[in-house]
Parts: C-alpha cells; structure tokens; sequence
C-alpha cells in the first residue's frame, strides 16, 4: 500500500456455511501485532452468534444479523462502514465477515463505492470436506461457486482431515472456479497475517473485483433458506445433546450456538455443518452468558421449524 494513501483498507471474508470463517478472523485478531482491526460481523440467522464468538478485545464489532448483506441489507452495510470510518481513532483494518450464504462480488461493489475505503482483496475460506458434496447440490452450488470465484487468496479448512488424492482434486478444482487466486492450506485458521492482509497488489485486486462484478446474482436468500432460532432458560446434558444432534433433518445446513448444561457443567459451543457436529467446553470469557442461543440454517422444503422446536425446546 502506499504510505500517503489515507484509505481504510478492507478486506471480505467469504465462505459457504461452516467453512471456518469466524476461527480465521479470531486467528487474526489473535495476532494482529499491534494493529487495530475492526470486524463486521453479517450473521444471516436471527441472533448473531458469529459477533459472540470473535474475540474483540477493544469492542471493535459491528454486527448485522437477520439478514444478508448482499442483497436486502445494503443500506446497514453503508451505515456500518460510516460507522467505521467515523471511529477515533480510525481502526488500521477493517475485516466484514460475510454471512455464509452471501455473495462477497455485491459486498465489495458497496465497499468500493466509498473513497474512504481501500478494498485490500476478498479472502474464500473453503471447506475441503464438504466442498465437493455442496457444489453438486443443484440448489447451493452456485452460490458456493460464486464465492470461490470473486476470491484473491482461497484458505483451505480442515484439510487434515481429506484425503491427499482428494485433497488434490479439490485444489484442481478450485483453481478452474479462480483461476490466479493462491491457495493455502490452514488447519484452526492457522495462516500468518502478512498473507491474509495486504498481501496482494491493489491492481490484480481491483481486477478480480470488476471480472466478478459481472456476475448475476441468485434469486432472494429468503426463497432459498430458511432460518430458526431458540432462546431461552433451556439446559441439556451432554448425552442428551449429542443424541438431539445426531436426529436432525436432513435438510439442515448450518446449526452453530451457545447451549446452557445442567448441574455446574458450564456452557457449551454446538457447531454442526450437514452430518459433522460438535461439541466444546466454552472459556470463562463466557461467564456472563445466561441462556442458551442456537440458530439453524436449512433449505426450504427440507427443514420444518417444528421439527427443530420439539427436539430443543
């Protein structure tokens, strides 16, 4: 970057449900170096899960829930990035951490409308279990693709967990959805930070940005997914847990939140991504925390709301 440019640099992080965005941004702010990094967090459910899990440690989160900032919630987007610009002091980096549905080309087209801004590149975080099994689906696939395609660097999760012949068709792939976009691989988000900001020219960024510009975008979210949410004095022990979460529909994409135990056995974080779940002991950070909050993301059609209602509540 050029040192008399005055331009808040951004950079979006984008990757279908699951994929490991929030442990790559907490990655991030574990080891910022001294750098004020503000995050925007774009939760897509109802309650926003994500923007309790980053680990602020200045209070420098914005959240957007309820919705998708691609599309129907672009006005907050803007009023969010003003927020930002307007702090004092002005943060050295500003991270929106897009909701797993979104299309991060219709957030970065709003981010470079602003001449305060500096759009610094769009960082897809993959998946490489389930990225095959998502880009087959007839009714996600494209959405998933499309969040490939508008990435400058493509950070690869979980990718221990593949096998190397697979792993190896996986990159091959990827590399024909964003062709020039570097791929690394990153197990906990585990990427130093030189390469994740600032590690592109401005101008192969600003290039990518108008080659994905293009792009039509997919019909309304809202006649895609659809969202549940629970909240309240409800506590589970853990056998019971593991057992509601090995019953869930199949339709069911995405269910990640905080879950009250019974007796003094604390709190627990439930991630699950299509089959995969689990189930981890929270810090004492959490301690304030006096309800248990879930929220699910599934396919219209293939998810009843009731359904997730008498298995939790």
């Amino acid at each position: 970057m050029n040192s008399s440019d005055q331009r808040l640099p951004l950079t979006v992080i984008t990757g279908y449900l699951g994929a490991g965005k929030t442990t790559l941004v907490n990655h991030m702010l574990r080891h910022a170096g001294g750098r004020r990094i503000m995050v925007l967090v774009n939760d897509f459910g109802d309650i926003a899960i994500d923007a309790d899990l980053i680990e602020s440690q200045d209070g420098d989160t914005l959240t957007l829930a309820n919705g998708c900032i691609c599309c129907s919630m672009g006005g907050d987007l803007f009023y969010a990035l003003s927020d930002a610009l307007d702090r004092q002091p002005r943060p050295d980096h500003l991270l929106i951490e897009a909701s797993g549905v979104a299309d991060p080309t219709r957030i970065s087209e709003t981010a470079r409308a602003e001449p305060d801004l500096r759009l610094d590149g769009t960082i897809a975080v993959v998946d490489a279990v389930g990225f095959a099994d998502r880009v087959a689906d007839s009714r996600i696939g494209s959405s998933v693709v499309r969040q490939v395609a508008a990435a400058d660097l493509i950070v690869i999760t979980k990718s221990d967990l593949e096998e190397i012949t697979e792993l190896a068709k996986l990159k091959t792939q990827l590399a024909e959805f964003a062709p020039g976009a570097r791929q690394l691989d990153a197990n906990f988000g585990q990427v130093p930070l030189e390469v994740l900001l600032g590690g592109l020219p401005s101008a192969e960024v600003t290039a990518r940005a108008h080659a994905c510009s293009h792009h039509d975008h997919p019909d309304d979210h809202e006649d895609l997914y659809l969202r549940w949410s629970i909240s309240g004095d409800f506590r589970y022990d853990r056998q019971t847990l593991r057992s509601l979460l090995e019953n869930l529909p199949a339709g069911l994409l995405r269910l990640k939140g905080i879950v009250q135990f019974n007796a003094d056995e604390g709190l627990g974080l439930v991630q699950v991504v299509g089959r995969r779940a689990e189930i981890t002991s929270l810090s004492a950070r959490f301690e304030g925390v006096m309800q248990t909050n879930l929220v699910a993301i599934g396919l219209k059609g293939q998810m009843e709301p009731a359904d997730l209602d008498r298995l939790f509540a």
